[in-house]
């Protein structure tokens, strides 16, 4: 399904080999909670997606984990934004330094936030990971 979805308005995208169920788990342990169903599906597709112009539309599960613990860990961004322990970032900005995030809270809302790293603003940009997606690939994502 998602590759269909992506591939209906770009064939420049680049899929991987599905993320092991053994790798969702994994990140899911690492990260304390579980993945979001969308996103957990879409991994099962593709271990992430790099669009035509080689950013990240969806992070691979290990760039998943990777951002997501260095965000919520890493003692400099503590100190100068509020906790990131209820975003998940599965996308960045490309050439900017914002990233696109789920809110974790309230829980089975697949609301898609973008976070300004300038401001620390975090709103809301799609109703879900396929609003997301469709928007970025028609250039109609609204920073």
């Amino acid at each position: 399904m998602w590759r269909e979805l992506i591939e209906r308005h770009t064939s420049q995208a680049r899929f991987a080999s599905p993320a092991t169920k053994q790798a969702l788990y994994r990140a899911e342990e690492t990260l304390g909670h579980l993945l979001p169903d969308d996103l957990a599906e879409l991994l099962g597709e593709t271990d992430g997606v790099v669009d035509g112009n080689g950013y990240n539309l969806v992070f691979s599960a290990e760039q998943l984990v990777q951002g997501n613990v260095e965000m919520r860990t890493y003692p400099a961004l503590k100190r100068l934004y509020m906790s990131f322990d209820q975003l998940l970032f599965f996308s960045d900005v490309p050439r900017d330094g914002n990233l696109f995030a789920y809110a974790l809270v309230p829980e089975g809302r697949p609301d898609i936030f973008v976070w300004d790293h300038r401001t620390d603003n975090r709103r809301r940009v799609a109703p879900s990971l396929e609003h997301f997606i469709e928007a970025w690939l028609t250039d109609d994502i609204r920073l």
